[in-house]
């Protein structure tokens, strides 16, 4: 299966929720935005680890 197809950028972001769950974490608005995004191939994997990256870097800051 193509890898950046939207089948299997679905089921990367259920498996990533689901491992968030199991230690009781949940996705933030703006994370679940980003997912949708990556879902339906609007962001790249780079570009959607570098958004999380961006926005949690300057909220520890």
């Amino acid at each position: 299966m193509n890898l950046n197809s939207r089948p299997e950028r679905q089921k990367r972001v259920r498996f990533a929720v689901g491992i968030a769950a199991i230690d009781g974490g949940k996705p933030t608005a703006f994370t679940q935005n980003l997912l949708k995004q990556y879902e339906n191939g609007e962001l790249t994997e780079s570009q959607f680890k570098k958004a999380i990256f961006d926005k949690y870097t300057k909220v520890s800051q």
